[in-house]
């Protein structure tokens, strides 16, 4: 089985909100990859020692991705343990509280709910907590890029770019412009990189716990922009 673990990327965004006392700030937020197929988190568990053929691993799985929704959609939440719970909640219409007990009589539930919404719960469990920071603790953070979206003209029409900036790469021309005169050279051999734009689509980073920027997540701190 392999034990080298390879690290999580943190990406720094700007708060736009003028507004929002975390203005011109940078928040970070997790540079999230490709999501991984079912067929690719099979061969992933067969090649860390299982016993199973990836078709076979991939079959069982399969079969959970069926029957779990199955499951839930009767109101039976499932339970994997060292894992965590899936289990439903409704979505509920605006303005659709019941007012009181004889509004009750012959009450259509379809009327007062608009969806079911299939959640999890993280394992919280002293051996195998999987939330905040017990969870932090498996993994190895690497800080990367400046991330940030900027109108451009393209074809007449204004569309937002986004741009990717090495975090190091923005520190060594920060000290290069802020460098006293007759001292410069060494902070400034690490200025490579540049910019690196990418239309309308997140570049690789999706992942923010903290909307930093122009609505990047739900924001658990002062980076939101709503």
């Amino acid at each position: 089985m392999a034990n080298e673990r390879i690290s999580m990327g943190i990406n720094l965004r700007p708060n736009k909100n003028t507004t929002n006392s975390g203005y011109g700030k940078y928040y970070p937020e997790v540079d999230t990859q490709k999501a991984l197929s079912l067929r690719g988190f099979a061969q992933h568990l067969t090649d860390h020692g299982c016993l199973f053929t990836r078709d076979i691993v991939e079959g069982v799985l399969q079969k959970i991705v069926e029957c779990l929704p199955e499951l839930v959609a009767m109101g039976v939440p499932v339970k994997f343990d060292a894992l965590g719970t899936f289990y439903p909640t409704a979505q509920v219409e605006k303005h659709a509280a019941v007012a009181d007990i004889a509004s009750m009589d012959g009450l259509n539930p379809n009327d007062i709910v608009r969806g079911i919404r299939l959640r999890f719960r993280p394992d919280q469990t002293k051996l195998d907590n999987l939330c905040g920071p017990k969870f932090k603790e498996r993994c190895s953070l690497e800080l990367r890029n400046i991330i940030d979206t900027v109108p451009v003209l393209v074809n007449g029409k204004v569309k937002k770019m986004q741009t990717l900036k090495p975090v190091a790469t923005a520190v060594a021309e920060w000290k290069a412009e802020n460098a006293e005169p007759g001292n410069t050279g060494g902070d400034t051999g690490g200025n490579t990189g540049g910019n690196t734009t990418t239309p309308d689509t997140p570049g690789g980073n999706t992942g923010g716990d903290n909307g930093g920027g122009d609505g990047g997540g739900n924001g658990d701190g002062n980076g939101s922009d709503e």
